[in-house]
């Protein structure tokens, strides 16, 4: 056997064990499938702006939003956004598009999930967001992931969701 074919066998065996470990980890696990939305609230701090070769940087915007929730554990939230973006600049009703990222806080009663978000803001003035966090207070141990849009170029238009928490296995 050649040195190429020990290489992507023995990469093949790793991947096969790190696949059977995260199964192993997760085969516990219970999902619980939510649906929510969230509306804009407050700029809390404006970020930096930008404009190299013509484009629209942001940088360190920190927004609050109002989130519910059919699960308790995210109903009733306030979700504290850092928010990043590179756009280029579009017509009319669009204005801009491109990507964005950043760090969130999303924080009720029960406790808090903290975590990352990436998002698109398309052609169409449509924004996409995925957001993955871990649970701490009374949701420690647990994760968070859910997917959203707004299918709207205005900002003000509330965002729909939907994810699931992961809870770890007893």
């Amino acid at each position: 056997m050649n040195i190429r074919a020990r290489l992507l066998t023995s990469s093949f065996l790793i991947v096969m064990l790190l696949m059977l470990v995260i199964s192993s980890a997760n085969a516990g696990a219970s999902k619980t499938y939510f649906n929510g939305s969230e509306t804009p609230t407050a700029v809390i701090l404006p970020g930096v702006e930008t404009f190299p070769d013509g484009r629209y940087h942001l940088r360190g915007e920190v927004d609050t939003f109002a989130f519910t929730a059919d699960d308790p554990r995210l109903d009733n939230a306030e979700n504290r956004v850092t928010i990043n973006w590179n756009f280029k600049w579009m017509p009319e009703p669009v204005f801009v598009s491109g990507q964005m990222w950043g760090t969130f806080v999303l924080s009720n009663e029960g406790g808090y999930w903290e975590g990352n978000w990436t998002g698109l803001r398309d052609e169409y003035g449509y924004s996409y967001f995925h957001f993955v966090g871990s649970g701490f207070g009374s949701y420690q141990g647990m994760q968070l992931r859910m997917w959203g849009e707004r299918l709207d170029p205005d900002p003000t238009v509330p965002e729909i969701y939907q994810g699931y928490i992961l809870e770890p296995g007893g």
